[in-house]
């Protein structure tokens, strides 16, 4: 099983995409109404009034009827002042009209470039419309107009530059927002980095930041962060970093399964099977273990001489109702086999292969049946599970006849003997086994 976790925790601040701006403009100053042509005054008391009534539709026929009637000439220029552009966008804005809403924003600050309101507003509609590159570009510039600097804007700016799938200039906007605003930097603005250093591959400096993040949260954002720096490790290769992690994880919250399972992985990899089996061992009592994990387990006390442990664990993922191919069903039942054969049960192991079904008794699995026959010393029903394998084009197929003929020689066979030997000698691997076997045959016949 590999240890490796390559996908990552998507830690984006997706809040930001129901964010609504909706700038409606500052209340005019008193020497801004003095600037401010009558008409324009009065548009604007107009439309606000219907906008307050929600009537959008009402709020821009205004505006564009006062627009028709200023091309003709027939009224000062009103619909050309940016404030009357801002209030066209904040209507077709709240109405999700984004391509008007665009262009009237985009004419306010044609008319006015340090209109905070509708260059905001205009972030928000490529925002809303998924234009991650102009709202970066958008919510950049709101940062450099702004007086003083408002770094919220730089922060959304790396936002959109992160979903716009650059995560290493998102990283290099968040280091300059946090080097220029550090008593502003919030801890949602440390996951945002944290998950751009991630998607750029910036491991060695997402480590610091992602274990900072898992030391100063709690509950599920805590375990999130903690497993996420712990898949850092694996990616990375650093299996003795991810060991370590790892256990102090599990030291901290021993009732937490999913340490001990990384630990089982991590010790794998590293050839410790010893200490795999024991925390496989602690897994098993914090979490009930599926069909792969018992055989997982089983495996490892098999390999590590303790094949007691194993049988119990074979038996009930064979007798389970969980499906089981054909080939991984043979496989479990050898290893039974080899169990109870360690322990010397070898009634118990032939009594497993006297119940296997026909579609799963294979080549192999006679050969193993014959193998224990002949351990048994009932060498003539070896003899016959011998050639059943070996006409049953098991890999072994030398093997078994060389078997098969020593099997009839101790029946006192000797024809079936050599006819085994003969068919042995085909096979280059167990030639000289089998002449020699001929050979001994032929001094035993002329006693």
């Amino acid at each position: 099983m590999t240890i490796k976790q390559r996908t990552f925790l998507s830690i984006l601040p997706l809040w930001l995409f129901g964010l609504v701006f909706i700038f409606p403009g500052r209340v005019a100053t008193a020497a801004e109404k003095t600037d401010m042509p009558p008409s324009v005054r009065i548009l604007l008391h107009k439309v606000r009034a219907c906008m307050e009534k929600e009537e959008y539709p009402s709020a821009i026929a205004l505006i564009l009827e006062r627009q028709k009637k200023s091309k003709a000439g027939k009224q000062e220029a009103a619909c050309t002042h940016p404030k009357v552009c801002l209030a066209l966008g904040n209507c077709h804005l709240l109405l999700k009209q984004y391509s008007q809403a665009e262009t009237a924003y985009t004419d306010a600050l044609k008319l006015d470039p340090e209109m905070m309101d509708a260059r905001l507003n205009l972030a928000k509609v490529y925002t809303d419309t998924n234009n991650y590159p102009k709202a970066a570009r958008a919510f950049a510039l709101a940062y450099d107009l702004s007086a003083p600097k408002a770094a919220e804007y730089l922060y959304y700016s790396a936002v959109m530059t992160l979903m716009e799938g650059k995560a290493g200039a998102a990283s290099t906007i968040l280091d300059r927002l946090f080097a220029a605003h550090p008593e502003k930097v919030t801890r949602q603005w440390r996951e945002t980095y944290a998950n751009a250093l991630i998607r750029a591959e910036y491991w060695k400096k997402a480590i610091p930041v992602v274990k900072q993040l898992a030391m100063e949260t709690d509950g599920e954002d805590k375990i999130r962060w903690q497993e996420t720096l712990l898949q850092i490790f694996l990616t990375t290769d650093d299996l003795k970093r991810a060991r370590d992690w790892a256990t102090s994880l599990a030291r901290e919250a021993p009732a937490q399964a999913r340490w001990w399972k990384a630990l089982v992985h991590i010790h794998l990899s590293l050839d410790n099977y010893d200490k795999a089996l024991d925390c496989m061992i602690i897994y098993g009592f914090a979490a009930p273990l599926s069909a792969p994990e018992k055989k997982l387990l089983a495996d490892l006390s098999l390999q590590l001489g303790i094949p007691a442990r194993a049988i119990g664990m074979y038996e009930d993922i064979l007798a389970g109702d969980a499906p089981c191919k054909p080939k991984e069903r043979q496989n479990l039942i050898q290893r039974l086999i080899n169990a109870f054969r360690q322990t010397g049960q070898l009634d118990r192991a032939l009594a497993v292969l006297d119940g296997v079904s026909a579609q799963d008794c294979t080549a192999e699995l006679l050969m193993l049946k014959g193998d224990l026959l002949y351990e048994a010393k009932d060498f003539k029903a070896a003899d016959t599970a011998y050639r059943l394998a070996a006409r049953g084009n098991c890999p072994q197929r030398g093997q078994a006849w060389l078997m098969a003929g020593y099997a009839a020689w101790q029946c006192n066979n000797l024809p079936a003997s050599k006819t085994a030997f003969e068919q042995a000698a085909r096979f280059k691997r167990h030639r000289k086994d089998a002449m020699a076997a001929m050979a001994q045959l032929e001094k035993t016949a002329r006693l």
